[in-house]
């Protein structure tokens, strides 16, 4: 009696978690929807390569979804109405998103009509100037650019034009922020008609904007003969990735990561950051299942083979070994997620006490006044003390943007305090 008992609680046991698996097993959605940009760009054009290769190892019908651009592609993959999305790393914050991998870089263009006497950004002053679409990432990095050179435009509405319009229009320039082998930005620079300005102090600009970093467009690189541009110009570049909902299932994450890769990016854009790059990208958020994808654990080898050599006696120590991997596995990815996200919150903070910081360092370039050089002192003070109370985690503290903070308090007060000091030196009048 005590053995059939034994034996239809062993039956039990695995049906149950026959059923359990089966009930809380993850499923991909269907189809699969990319939110890219406008079909004439290079985020267009990954979607549809990747295409193919996802709907083979999802097994699932994948659409490709025409947007403005990555403000408009994050707000589709929150709602629900869109899987996955291309965005430009300078142009929106995740709040909800997190990344998959990283694709290529998106290189600031500032492109102007010839012969307008247009040599610098500060030119553009006034200027009718294509921004890019409404949503877009481009149009972001273009406002963070003239903010950065304290410049205004002028276009009003029709600024939010794509930015091929150039060829059909009298603007007279277009900030552009795309990869080196868009085609309609070769289409307009190949055409003759137009010349690229220099973005000079990119490194300046990369420190206040933490996704830049300084690059260059090559010579020649969109034509020769002449050649455009007729030298390297020096620029300023941001990552573009793959981005999901933070609860999007683990099976998604691998399934883009395979199709990503066994497609090698690189045929259509050369320069793609290549899979050994990415496994080490640590820019943004990574989805748990996008570093078990890079980093595989040796311990689940162990676990299939085990499954594989239990016999029927052994049924019952599998279920429950099972069950206890499964509620740690569960465990260790809530903790996961909870971290990163508690990493975001706080690098968020991070960015606001950076800009209180630079708000007054505006404030105080003009300021003669020695006692309220003292309060900007003592308010510069009060950041960085509640910034160093308030921000524990070990991992922010080790961020290069950390550093810059402290950094820039430091400086900023040494630069008011120098001001005190020449101001209550200086002799009085009268």
């Amino acid at each position: 009696m005590a053995r059939k008992l034994s034996l239809v609680a062993i039956v039990l046991l695995l049906v149950g978690s026959v059923v359990t698996w089966y009930v809380t097993r993850e499923k991909l959605p269907a189809p699969i929807r990319i939110a890219t940009a406008m079909e004439g760009g290079l985020y267009y054009q990954v979607g549809v390569g990747l295409r193919p290769f996802l709907e083979r190892h999802a097994q699932r019908d994948v659409e490709i979804l025409v947007t403005h651009g990555s403000v408009e592609d994050r707000e589709l993959v929150l709602r629900g109405e869109a899987e996955l999305a291309i965005l430009q790393g300078s142009a929106v914050e995740l709040d909800g998103l997190i990344a998959v991998a990283p694709l290529y870089r998106d290189l600031v263009h500032v492109v102007v009509r010839s012969g307008q006497d247009l040599a610098s950004i500060q030119d553009l002053q006034g200027r009718r100037v294509i921004l890019g679409p409404e949503g877009s990432g481009m149009r972001e990095s273009a406002k963070a650019l003239l903010s950065h050179y304290g410049v205004e435009v002028a276009g009003g509405d029709d600024s939010r034009r794509y930015f091929k319009d150039l060829l059909t229009t009298d603007f007279d320039a277009a900030i552009v922020t795309t990869g080196l082998l868009n085609p309609d930005l070769g289409e307009v620079l190949a055409s003759g008609r137009f010349e690229l300005l220099p973005v000079l102090g990119a490194d300046a600009l990369s420190i206040r904007h933490r996704y830049f970093t300084p690059h260059e467009i090559p010579r020649g690189f969109y034509r020769e003969g002449p050649p455009v541009p007729p030298a390297d110009v020096p620029t300023v570049a941001t990552i573009n990735f793959l981005a999901v909902r933070r609860d999007a299932p683990d099976l998604l994450v691998t399934s883009v990561l395979r199709a990503l890769y066994e497609y090698d990016l690189r045929q259509l854009v050369p320069t793609a950051v290549p899979w050994r790059e990415a496994a080490e990208w640590d820019d943004l958020p990574i989805h748990g299942a996008a570093l078990d994808y890079f980093q595989p654990y040796r311990g689940l080898g162990i676990l299939a083979s085990l499954m594989e050599s239990l016999a029927a006696l052994k049924e019952l120590l599998f279920a429950l070994g099972a069950g206890l991997y499964l509620l740690w596995a569960h465990w260790k990815r809530r903790q996961r997620r909870e971290l990163e996200l508690a990493i975001q919150t706080d690098k968020d903070r991070l960015d606001a006490f950076l800009s209180q910081t630079m708000q007054i360092e505006r404030e105080q370039m003009t300021c003669t006044d020695s006692q309220e050089l003292r309060k900007y002192l003592a308010r510069v003070t009060e950041i960085k003390l509640r910034a160093l109370e308030e921000l524990t985690l070990e991992e922010l503290r080790g961020d290069v943007t950390f550093t810059i903070f402290l950094q820039q308090c430091a400086d900023l007060a040494r630069k008011i305090q120098s001001k005190v000091i020449a101001l209550e030196d200086r002799p009085q009048s009268g």
